[in-house]
Protein backbone atom coordinates (compact mmCIF):
# COMPACT_ATOMS: atom_id res chain seq x y z
CA UNK A 1 0.00 0.00 0.00
CA UNK A 2 1.23 3.50 -0.82
CA UNK A 3 0.71 6.65 1.25
CA UNK A 4 0.62 10.17 -0.22
CA UNK A 5 3.14 11.59 2.25
CA UNK A 6 5.75 9.11 0.97
CA UNK A 7 5.48 10.16 -2.68
CA UNK A 8 8.64 12.30 -2.69
CA UNK A 9 10.72 9.51 -1.14
CA UNK A 10 9.36 7.01 -3.65
CA UNK A 11 10.19 9.36 -6.53
CA UNK A 12 13.76 9.76 -5.25
CA UNK A 13 14.23 6.00 -4.99
CA UNK A 14 12.80 5.51 -8.49
CA UNK A 15 15.16 8.15 -9.93
CA UNK A 16 18.18 6.52 -8.29
CA UNK A 17 17.15 3.06 -9.45
CA UNK A 18 16.50 4.02 -13.07
CA UNK A 19 19.51 6.32 -13.20
CA UNK A 20 21.87 3.60 -11.99
CA UNK A 21 22.64 5.61 -8.85
CA UNK A 22 21.27 3.17 -6.29
CA UNK A 23 24.00 2.47 -3.75
CA UNK A 24 24.56 -1.00 -2.31
CA UNK A 25 23.18 0.23 1.04
CA UNK A 26 20.18 2.49 1.65
CA UNK A 27 19.24 3.91 5.05
CA UNK A 28 15.53 4.74 5.30
CA UNK A 29 14.99 6.90 8.39
CA UNK A 30 12.01 8.53 10.02
CA UNK A 31 9.45 8.39 12.83
CA UNK A 32 7.85 5.12 13.82
CA UNK A 33 4.46 4.38 12.25
CA UNK A 34 5.23 6.58 9.26
CA UNK A 35 4.95 3.74 6.72
CA UNK A 36 8.71 3.13 6.43
CA UNK A 37 8.63 -0.65 6.66
CA UNK A 38 5.90 -1.00 4.03
CA UNK A 39 7.88 1.38 1.83
CA UNK A 40 11.08 -0.61 2.37
CA UNK A 41 9.25 -3.79 1.37
CA UNK A 42 8.30 -2.10 -1.89
CA UNK A 43 11.92 -1.08 -2.40
CA UNK A 44 13.02 -4.66 -1.76
CA UNK A 45 10.57 -6.04 -4.33
CA UNK A 46 11.75 -3.45 -6.86
CA UNK A 47 15.42 -4.28 -6.26
CA UNK A 48 14.62 -7.92 -7.08
CA UNK A 49 12.27 -7.23 -10.02
CA UNK A 50 13.59 -8.58 -13.32
CA UNK A 51 12.23 -5.48 -15.06
CA UNK A 52 14.23 -3.21 -12.72
CA UNK A 53 11.12 -1.12 -12.18
CA UNK A 54 9.65 0.90 -9.36
CA UNK A 55 7.05 -0.02 -8.38
CA UNK A 56 8.03 -3.60 -9.16
CA UNK A 57 6.22 -5.03 -12.20
CA UNK A 58 4.41 -7.61 -10.08
CA UNK A 59 4.24 -10.22 -12.85
CA UNK A 60 7.78 -11.47 -13.47
CA UNK A 61 8.99 -14.70 -11.84
CA UNK A 62 10.98 -12.69 -9.29
CA UNK A 63 7.96 -10.59 -8.25
CA UNK A 64 5.81 -13.70 -7.92
CA UNK A 65 8.35 -15.29 -5.57
CA UNK A 66 8.83 -12.06 -3.62
CA UNK A 67 5.10 -11.95 -2.88
CA UNK A 68 5.28 -15.39 -1.26
CA UNK A 69 8.29 -14.49 0.90
CA UNK A 70 10.22 -17.38 -0.66
CA UNK A 71 12.52 -15.48 -3.02
CA UNK A 72 16.00 -17.09 -2.85
CA UNK A 73 17.74 -13.77 -3.55
CA UNK A 74 15.67 -11.66 -1.14
CA UNK A 75 16.01 -11.66 2.64
CA UNK A 76 14.39 -9.94 5.62
CA UNK A 77 16.32 -9.57 8.86
CA UNK A 78 14.25 -8.49 11.85
CA UNK A 79 13.41 -9.67 15.37
CA UNK A 80 13.20 -13.44 15.66
CA UNK A 81 12.50 -16.01 18.34
CA UNK A 82 15.33 -17.09 20.61
CA UNK A 83 15.55 -20.86 19.98
CA UNK A 84 16.71 -21.52 23.55
CA UNK A 85 13.90 -19.68 25.33
CA UNK A 86 11.13 -19.51 22.73
CA UNK A 87 10.80 -15.77 23.48
CA UNK A 88 10.96 -13.12 20.77
CA UNK A 89 14.27 -11.26 20.93
CA UNK A 90 14.37 -7.49 21.37
CA UNK A 91 17.64 -7.03 19.49
CA UNK A 92 19.24 -8.14 16.24
CA UNK A 93 22.06 -10.58 16.96
CA UNK A 94 25.30 -11.40 15.20
CA UNK A 95 24.15 -14.87 14.09
CA UNK A 96 21.45 -13.22 11.96
CA UNK A 97 23.97 -11.02 10.14
CA UNK A 98 26.31 -13.98 9.62
CA UNK A 99 23.48 -15.98 8.03
CA UNK A 100 22.59 -13.03 5.85
CA UNK A 101 26.19 -12.48 4.76
CA UNK A 102 26.57 -16.15 3.84
CA UNK A 103 23.45 -16.01 1.67
CA UNK A 104 24.63 -12.81 -0.04
CA UNK A 105 27.80 -14.53 -1.18
CA UNK A 106 25.87 -17.32 -2.90
CA UNK A 107 25.33 -17.12 -6.65
CA UNK A 108 22.17 -15.31 -7.67
CA UNK A 109 19.32 -17.67 -8.51
CA UNK A 110 16.82 -15.43 -10.32
CA UNK A 111 17.39 -11.70 -9.88
CA UNK A 112 20.29 -9.61 -11.12
CA UNK A 113 21.08 -8.61 -7.54
CA UNK A 114 20.79 -9.89 -4.01
CA UNK A 115 18.64 -7.74 -1.74
CA UNK A 116 17.92 -7.60 1.97
CA UNK A 117 15.72 -5.57 4.30
CA UNK A 118 17.00 -5.01 7.86
CA UNK A 119 14.72 -3.43 10.47
CA UNK A 120 14.85 -1.84 12.94
CA UNK A 121 18.56 -1.50 12.32
CA UNK A 122 19.20 0.43 15.56
CA UNK A 123 18.27 -2.77 17.44
CA UNK A 124 21.66 -4.23 16.53
CA UNK A 125 24.03 -4.79 19.43
CA UNK A 126 27.68 -3.78 19.06
CA UNK A 127 28.83 -7.14 17.73
CA UNK A 128 26.00 -7.26 15.19
CA UNK A 129 26.80 -3.73 13.99
CA UNK A 130 30.47 -4.65 13.53
CA UNK A 131 29.53 -7.73 11.53
CA UNK A 132 27.20 -5.71 9.30
CA UNK A 133 29.88 -3.05 8.83
CA UNK A 134 32.17 -5.62 7.22
CA UNK A 135 29.44 -6.45 4.71
CA UNK A 136 28.83 -2.75 4.01
CA UNK A 137 32.55 -2.18 3.43
CA UNK A 138 32.90 -5.12 1.03
CA UNK A 139 29.46 -5.93 -0.40
CA UNK A 140 29.39 -9.08 -2.55
CA UNK A 141 28.56 -8.49 -6.20
CA UNK A 142 25.29 -6.78 -7.04
CA UNK A 143 23.80 -6.22 -3.59
CA UNK A 144 21.09 -3.91 -2.27
CA UNK A 145 20.80 -3.61 1.51
CA UNK A 146 17.81 -1.61 2.76
CA UNK A 147 18.22 -0.52 6.38
CA UNK A 148 15.20 0.93 8.21
CA UNK A 149 15.63 3.05 11.34
CA UNK A 150 13.35 4.94 13.71
CA UNK A 151 16.39 6.52 15.38
CA UNK A 152 19.46 6.77 13.12
CA UNK A 153 21.33 8.74 15.80
CA UNK A 154 21.68 5.45 17.68
CA UNK A 155 23.60 3.91 14.77
CA UNK A 156 27.40 3.98 14.66
CA UNK A 157 28.67 6.74 12.39
CA UNK A 158 30.54 4.09 10.43
CA UNK A 159 27.23 2.46 9.47
CA UNK A 160 25.51 5.73 8.54
CA UNK A 161 28.44 6.93 6.43
CA UNK A 162 28.30 3.85 4.22
CA UNK A 163 24.64 4.23 3.29
CA UNK A 164 22.67 6.42 0.96
CA UNK A 165 20.08 8.21 3.07
CA UNK A 166 16.39 8.72 2.45
CA UNK A 167 14.33 10.54 5.09
CA UNK A 168 10.66 9.84 5.74
CA UNK A 169 8.47 12.43 7.46
CA UNK A 170 4.97 12.33 8.84
CA UNK A 171 2.40 14.37 6.90
CA UNK A 172 1.37 17.78 8.18
CA UNK A 173 -1.64 17.79 10.46
CA UNK A 174 -4.11 19.06 7.86
CA UNK A 175 -2.87 16.56 5.26
CA UNK A 176 -3.15 13.75 7.81
CA UNK A 177 -6.67 14.83 8.77
CA UNK A 178 -7.74 15.00 5.13
CA UNK A 179 -6.37 11.52 4.46
CA UNK A 180 -8.12 9.99 7.48
CA UNK A 181 -11.41 11.63 6.52
CA UNK A 182 -11.35 11.08 2.75
CA UNK A 183 -9.52 7.75 2.50
CA UNK A 184 -10.60 6.03 5.73
CA UNK A 185 -14.05 7.54 6.22
CA UNK A 186 -13.36 8.78 9.76
CA UNK A 187 -15.29 11.85 10.85
CA UNK A 188 -13.09 14.88 11.40
CA UNK A 189 -13.48 15.35 15.19
CA UNK A 190 -12.64 11.69 15.82
CA UNK A 191 -9.72 11.89 13.39
CA UNK A 192 -8.37 14.99 15.14
CA UNK A 193 -8.51 13.34 18.56
CA UNK A 194 -6.89 10.18 17.20
CA UNK A 195 -4.07 12.21 15.65
CA UNK A 196 -3.44 13.90 18.98
CA UNK A 197 -3.23 10.50 20.66
CA UNK A 198 -0.99 9.21 17.88
CA UNK A 199 1.49 12.12 17.97
CA UNK A 200 0.62 13.04 14.40
CA UNK A 201 0.90 9.58 12.80
CA UNK A 202 -2.21 8.78 10.72
CA UNK A 203 -1.34 5.07 10.67
CA UNK A 204 -1.05 4.93 14.44
CA UNK A 205 -4.26 6.95 14.69
CA UNK A 206 -6.14 4.28 12.77
CA UNK A 207 -4.77 1.59 15.06
CA UNK A 208 -5.82 3.55 18.15
CA UNK A 209 -9.33 4.02 16.81
CA UNK A 210 -9.57 0.27 16.24
CA UNK A 211 -8.15 -0.87 19.58
CA UNK A 212 -9.78 1.66 21.92
CA UNK A 213 -6.69 3.79 22.37
CA UNK A 214 -8.58 7.00 21.59
CA UNK A 215 -10.95 6.41 24.49
CA UNK A 216 -8.00 5.76 26.81
CA UNK A 217 -6.34 8.96 25.60
CA UNK A 218 -9.53 10.90 26.30
CA UNK A 219 -9.70 9.45 29.81
CA UNK A 220 -6.12 10.52 30.49
CA UNK A 221 -6.74 14.04 29.18
CA UNK A 222 -9.87 14.45 31.32
CA UNK A 223 -8.05 13.09 34.37
CA UNK A 224 -5.10 15.46 33.99
CA UNK A 225 -7.48 18.39 33.53
CA UNK A 226 -9.38 17.41 36.68
CA UNK A 227 -6.17 17.18 38.68
CA UNK A 228 -5.11 20.68 37.64
CA UNK A 229 -8.53 22.04 38.65
CA UNK A 230 -8.30 20.23 42.01
CA UNK A 231 -11.50 18.40 40.98
CA UNK A 232 -9.89 15.01 41.53
CA UNK A 233 -7.24 13.74 43.92
CA UNK A 234 -4.13 11.81 42.76
CA UNK A 235 -5.24 8.53 44.35
CA UNK A 236 -8.53 8.54 42.44
CA UNK A 237 -6.67 9.53 39.27
CA UNK A 238 -4.24 6.63 39.76
CA UNK A 239 -7.14 4.20 40.03
CA UNK A 240 -8.86 5.51 36.89
CA UNK A 241 -5.68 5.20 34.79
CA UNK A 242 -4.61 1.76 36.03
CA UNK A 243 -5.84 -0.15 32.96
CA UNK A 244 -4.03 1.95 30.34
CA UNK A 245 -0.98 0.33 28.74
CA UNK A 246 2.07 1.83 30.54
CA UNK A 247 4.03 2.56 27.37
CA UNK A 248 1.13 4.45 25.82
CA UNK A 249 0.30 6.13 29.11
CA UNK A 250 3.76 7.61 29.63
CA UNK A 251 4.04 8.57 25.97
CA UNK A 252 0.78 10.53 26.21
CA UNK A 253 1.78 12.08 29.52
CA UNK A 254 5.06 13.21 27.98
CA UNK A 255 3.22 14.74 25.00
CA UNK A 256 0.83 16.61 27.32
CA UNK A 257 3.69 17.96 29.45
CA UNK A 258 5.61 19.02 26.33
CA UNK A 259 2.59 20.86 24.94
CA UNK A 260 2.01 22.71 28.20
CA UNK A 261 5.71 23.54 28.41
CA UNK A 262 5.44 25.29 25.02
CA UNK A 263 2.34 27.17 26.16
CA UNK A 264 4.10 28.29 29.35
CA UNK A 265 7.22 29.49 27.56
CA UNK A 266 6.78 33.01 28.88
CA UNK A 267 6.47 31.89 32.50
CA UNK A 268 9.93 30.65 33.44
CA UNK A 269 9.13 28.74 36.64
CA UNK A 270 6.07 27.00 35.20
CA UNK A 271 7.95 26.05 32.04
CA UNK A 272 10.79 24.65 34.14
CA UNK A 273 8.45 22.50 36.26
CA UNK A 274 6.58 21.21 33.22
CA UNK A 275 9.83 20.43 31.42
CA UNK A 276 11.03 18.43 34.42
CA UNK A 277 7.75 16.52 34.48
CA UNK A 278 8.15 15.70 30.79
CA UNK A 279 11.66 14.38 31.38
CA UNK A 280 10.40 12.34 34.31
CA UNK A 281 7.64 10.88 32.14
CA UNK A 282 10.19 9.88 29.50
CA UNK A 283 12.33 8.19 32.15
CA UNK A 284 9.32 6.37 33.57
CA UNK A 285 8.37 5.16 30.10
CA UNK A 286 11.79 3.54 29.88
CA UNK A 287 11.08 1.74 33.16
CA UNK A 288 7.76 0.32 31.93
CA UNK A 289 9.25 -3.12 31.20
CA UNK A 290 11.31 -3.36 34.40
CA UNK A 291 10.19 -4.82 37.77
CA UNK A 292 9.91 -1.35 39.32
CA UNK A 293 6.54 -0.49 40.97
CA UNK A 294 4.77 1.28 38.13
CA UNK A 295 1.87 2.39 40.32
CA UNK A 296 4.25 4.27 42.60
CA UNK A 297 5.94 5.97 39.66
CA UNK A 298 2.59 7.12 38.33
CA UNK A 299 1.31 8.20 41.74
CA UNK A 300 4.37 10.35 42.34
CA UNK A 301 4.04 11.97 38.90
CA UNK A 302 0.33 12.68 39.38
CA UNK A 303 0.97 14.28 42.77
CA UNK A 304 3.51 16.63 41.21
CA UNK A 305 1.14 17.43 38.34
CA UNK A 306 -1.68 18.25 40.76
CA UNK A 307 0.57 20.71 42.59
CA UNK A 308 1.11 22.81 39.46
CA UNK A 309 -0.74 26.08 39.32
CA UNK A 310 -3.87 25.91 37.09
Amino acid sequence: MTYPWLADVEAEFSDRLHGGRLAHALLLSGPSDSGKVALAERFLASALCLENRYPACGVCRSCQLARTGAHPDGHVLTFEENPRTGVMRKELVIEQVRRLTSSLFLTNTISQRKAALIHPVEAMNRHTANALLKTLEEPPGETALILVSNNPARLPATIRSRCQGLDVRLPGRQAALSWLVSEKGIDEPAAATALDAAAGSPLRAIRMIEDGGVEAYGLLSDTLDALRRQAQDPQAALSSLSEIDPDRLWSWISLRAAEETRQAAGVRESARQLSELQLQADRNRGLALTPVRKDLLLQDWLIQWARLKP
